[in-house]
């Protein structure tokens, strides 16, 4: 049986609860979060850190506001690229960020493109927009930053 490809998702969060995500490239009105492959021998938060930079032009090195405990799997759809089939699907470490800054100042051509352009968005929305095969994971990701997020949040500070 193939193997799943390691590979890391990244969620980066603003203090209004909105995520960046951005709209892919060769899928239009497709919006996603940040994620990738990690290289032989790297730790997943250093990969996530490369991959939002690679992906968005955004630098944090700060620590992650989480890391998701379990790894997240999900399978390919039978016509993947040609680089993946390689795989059965991919083994993700996800990580969520803070970071209040604006989406257009951010360079998206630093490495290969993979985004046309970033926003802000609801999770809720995003969840529900996600290709099928990728919905499961992003389930569980929304899960997770919705309970951080009561965990952390101040009553009457709104």
């Amino acid at each position: 049986m193939k193997p799943y490809r390691e590979n890391v998702g990244i969620v980066v969060l603003n203090s209004r609860g909105e995520v960046l995500v951005g709209e892919r490239v060769n899928f239009p009105g497709v919006f996603q979060f940040p994620q990738g492959g990690m290289d032989p021998g790297e730790s997943p938060l250093a990969a996530a850190r490369r991959e939002l930079l690679e992906e968005t032009g955004l630098r944090l090195e700060v620590a992650p506001a989480l890391e998701i405990e379990d790894w997240l799997y999900y399978d390919f759809p039978e016509n993947v690229s040609a680089k993946l089939k390689a795989y059965r699907g991919q083994k993700q470490k996800w990580f969520v960020f803070r970071w209040e800054g604006d989406p257009a100042s951010l360079r998206l051509d630093l490495h290969q493109r993979e985004f046309e352009r970033l926003r802000w968005a609801r999770l809720d929305e995003i969840v529900a927009g996600i290709v099928a095969f990728k919905r499961p994971v992003y389930e569980r990701v929304a899960r997770e930053v919705n309970a951080f997020l009561a965990r952390n949040s101040s009553p009457g500070l709104d």
